[in-house]
């Protein structure tokens, strides 16, 4: 069980984020397993509360997905929960008691399913997708526009325009949001209840195994091409699984085939998923392919004003602004932040002011303000392309050699604050070489979304870096 928690833990943190794994994950324990049944423990009530209604479904899916069965979860109450994480603030680390995480219902039980459907009963939201997952708590800014637009057409009409609707993007950015509010729109219109159905790629994976090897592939089927809508997160995750991917291809095609609608999230255009089948990137690529990317400055304040809102908070303009600058990998990162607020603020009865944000916040976002130099970007850009460094510093004129050289300038100007004269010193060029190759990235990005995200991974990369210096 050690073993399968912290794969579990693992994935949490991926979900969540540093910021959010820290706060909510890291305070609990992992007491027992007995068959099915895994024990946690949450230091006090206001945790347990606040796990059971924001990331139920969450733990579920990362339980599930590594442990390829159902399990319960039986959450108990413990002691010096509140110590514990005002210690943390005070240390400044984050990180309270604790080497687990958990979830569930009030009554500390609940079953993990291996994905979400359900075809009756219908109210205004999915009855087994995240509540709080809908269109109108997304916030709309310039780099999920296209994204949030194709979602409300195919939740809209479903089937009818843009099937598959194939979604990516990094970490954190809404993915899931999106593709689970068309669940709830879907479940929600109609003159007739409609079959959805909402799926991690890996539980996809998991049942699949388990109907092969339980002699049930029939009952596997049937649950899969007899709903209306299906809804696939992180894609990514068929590649390379040959058994898995044939299937797909076949439900895929059968849903397709009788008009219902299907949804796919990756971190990854198809074409750049290693180990997907020509077949089934063929597929993905027959709809609509809709990008979403980190939110500029004026979302990522959207995005804390609407969040504060929902919880409740109580956010002075500057606060916010000092958040919204200080953090801007993605919207997860926001909302740990303000999540981490919000439970300092209540358990010292203190108001939220910059500087209590700023102490509460010091070692979850002060990497932030380290900017890199230029001669770490020129390294990180020659090994994402696979490139000598000195190659990139050099004369050489080849096409890709001088593509690369563009790509670590633009972001030199970007990321630093060099002056173009500056940077030309470290290329060997005058300014003015430097000027065109930063218009020259500048217009790609804006016009092309898949050279837009291998941008966003070198960025991502040079913040890793970072860290871990």
């Amino acid at each position: 069980m050690t073993g399968l928690w912290q794969r579990t833990a693992d994935r949490m943190r991926e979900e969540l984020g540093q910021v959010g794994y820290e706060t909510w994950i890291g305070p609990l324990k992992f007491i027992a397993q007995q068959e099915t049944t895994v024990t946690l423990e949450a230091p006090n009530r206001f945790f347990r509360d606040w796990i059971n209604e924001r990331y139920l479904d969450l733990l579920r899916r990362a339980l599930a997905a590594e442990a390829g069965e159902e399990m319960e979860i039986n959450l108990t109450l413990g002691n010096g929960g509140v110590a514990a994480l005002q210690q943390a603030h005070k240390n400044g680390n984050g990180t309270a008691s604790g080497n687990g995480h958990s979830n569930g219902h009030g009554n500390g039980k609940v079953a993990a399913p291996r994905g979400s459907t359900s075809d009756g009963g219908r109210g205004d939201r999915h009855p087994q997708f995240n509540p709080r997952y809908t269109f109108a708590e997304f916030v709309v800014g310039s780099a999920n526009q296209f994204a949030h637009a194709a979602a409300q057409a195919v939740a809209n009409q479903p089937g009818e325009k843009y099937n598959p609707l194939f979604i990516y993007g990094g970490v954190g950015l809404g993915k899931t949001h999106l593709v689970t509010a068309i669940g709830h729109r879907i479940w929600t219109t109609g003159d007739r209840p409609r079959k959805v159905l909402f799926m991690p790629a890996e539980i996809f994976m998991n049942e699949l195994i388990n109907s092969l090897r339980r002699d049930k592939m029939g009952e596997f089927r049937e649950k899969f091409r007899r709903v209306d809508t299906l809804i696939l997160d992180d894609v990514q995750f068929l590649a390379g699984r040959e058994r898995t991917q044939e299937e797909f291809f076949h439900t895929f095609n059968a849903l397709h085939a009788e008009r219902h609608q299907i949804v796919l999230t990756s971190d990854k255009v198809p074409r750049e998923i290693p180990g997907l089948e020509e077949r089934l990137r063929n597929r993905f690529e027959s709809g609509l392919i809709a990008d979403i990317a980190p939110p500029d400055l004026e979302t990522r304040v959207a995005i804390i004003q609407k969040k504060a809102v929902l919880e409740n908070l109580k956010l002075a303009p500057e606060v916010t602004m000092y958040i919204a600058q200080s953090v801007s990998s993605n919207v997860r990162e926001l909302e740990g932040c303000l999540t981490r607020l919000g439970a300092l603020a209540s358990l010292n009865k203190a108001a939220i002011t910059v500087e209590f944000a700023r102490q509460a916040l010091h070692d979850l976002i002060r990497n932030h303000d380290a900017k890199p130099d230029v001669d770490s970007i020129q390294k990180t850009v020659s090994d994402f392309f696979h490139i000598r460094l000195t190659d990139l510093k050099s004369k050489k004129r080849t096409q890709h050699i001088a593509f690369c050289r563009q790509v670590a300038m633009y972001l030199s100007r970007k990321l630093t604050d060099a002056s173009f004269p500056t940077i030309g010193d470290h290329f060997g060029r005058d300014h003015s070489t430097v000027i065109h190759a930063y218009n020259l990235i500048l217009r790609r990005v804006s016009s092309d979304s898949a050279f837009r995200l291998s941008i966003e991974k070198i960025e991502r990369e040079l913040k890793s870096v970072r860290n871990a210096a």
